[in-house]
């Protein structure tokens, strides 16, 4: 009788959180192979723990059996402040890695640490961190974080890994890898790689249309590309700029129809491989009108939305209140107070209070979507629907 009334409990439970076929208020510390490391159980140590100073041995744990391998490289200043901007930041990074793992159900992450406070913080979290503080001279600029995940990209991709590069203010909605096969089959695996569609034209004078000249035609916070030998001229031909007040976006821009071309199908891939150039096959853009704001009848379930980037904000407390706008920030605001004042700024506690889901904000996603609406951007193109298709890796 005992256990027929346990059984019950465990299944009115479970009735509540997968009503409608949906997972609500995700109650998570393990969820399969997808665990988030910093929400385990104090006495869980990963296998990757002591090997943070060797790339080698963290690729061949880390990749997927095809060799794809996703980087995420932050910066924490050394002159720490305990502001507001620095906690946003930590949050927006949590946030990146819970929703990569949660709802795009992947786990081939390292997170490469470019300041010795970030190591630091990395390694308390728990996370499959690597010391890529040889990448960066300035441990305090901003612009030292986008070169440095440039110089990451390109050993890796010289180690004969796939790379998925990813920005730290992403919201990952739905899985990775079958949203990854899905755009290389669009060219039938002929692309090397692909980033979302950003085409913004500025004209310098408004009387003359001639002075019309592309500002972006890509964007590179989410980006997949497939290791050769075009891929990694591209990425080496991004580092020339390193030493300028470009933003690296821009210098996308700068370097396209030199070392990559954008291309949409087979054959203006193909054409672009036989000129030399990396071919990026481009993924829709986030949002339908503008890739600042989400449409009137935006959903995250709905077929173009792999992940929200909170793009078109500068400051992390503009990008944070971004996502919890659009429902898309899965860590709860705030945190307990730091016992050790010296090294963590104020309000910075341990993983077990800074970092905690929020189950609110996950209910009110929507997230994850019904199965048939889990793949992203499948048949976006009718590419994808001819012919014998490669999954790109």
């Amino acid at each position: 009788m005992y256990i027929s009334v346990i059984v019950l409990l465990v299944w009115a439970v479970l009735t509540c959180n997968y009503a409608d076929g949906k997972l609500r208020g995700i109650g998570l510390q393990d969820s399969g192979t997808m665990l988030v490391p910093w929400l385990q159980p104090e006495s869980w140590k990963p296998l990757y723990a002591d090997d943070y100073n060797d790339l080698k041995a963290m690729l061949k744990q880390r990749a997927t059996p095809d060799k794809w391998v996703s980087l995420f490289c932050f910066s924490i200043p050394e002159n720490r402040t305990g502001s507001s901007e620095e906690a946003a930041f930590f949050r927006l990074v949590l946030n990146t890695l819970y929703s990569y793992r949660v709802f795009g159900q992947a786990s081939s992450d390292i997170v490469a640490a470019i300041t010795r406070n970030a190591l630091a913080e990395c390694r308390k979290y728990r996370l499959p961190c690597y010391n890529a503080t040889k990448y960066t001279l300035d441990s305090v600029s901003y612009h030292s974080i986008g070169w440095s995940k440039f110089k990451l990209t390109r050993d890796v991709l010289k180690l004969g890994f796939n790379v998925h590069l990813s920005d730290l203010d992403v919201s990952y909605l739905k899985p990775i890898h079958p949203a990854r096969k899905e755009v290389f089959s669009w060219s039938h695996g002929a692309a090397d790689g692909s980033m979302m569609e950003e085409l913004w034209v500025y004209q310098d004078d408004p009387k003359n249309i001639a002075t019309r000249r592309p500002i972006y035609v890509a964007n590179a916070g989410v980006v997949f590309l497939r290791a050769n030998s075009r891929t990694t001229q591209f990425v080496e031909s991004l580092l020339k700029y390193e030493s300028q007040a470009y933003q690296d976006q821009y210098v996308v821009t700068l370097v396209a129809y030199h070392s990559w071309a954008p291309c949409t199908e087979e054959a203006s891939c193909l054409a672009a491989r036989s000129s030399g150039l990396a071919a990026v096959q481009l993924h829709p853009s986030q949002f339908a009108g503008s890739n600042c704001q989400p449409e009137a009848d935006y959903s995250h379930c709905a077929p173009r939305h792999l992940y929200v980037h909170a793009i078109c904000r500068v400051t992390s407390v503009d990008k944070e209140g971004f996502l919890r706008y659009v429902h898309a920030m899965f860590i709860r605001d705030g945190a307990g107070g730091s016992s050790d004042g010296a090294s963590q700024p104020p309000g910075w506690g341990g993983p077990f209070d800074f970092g905690q889901q929020d189950n609110d904000a996950v209910r009110a996603s929507g997230l994850p979507c019904p199965p048939s609406q889990q793949q992203a951007w499948r048949d976006w193109l009718s590419a994808s629907r001819t012919g014998a298709i490669a999954d790109g890796g």
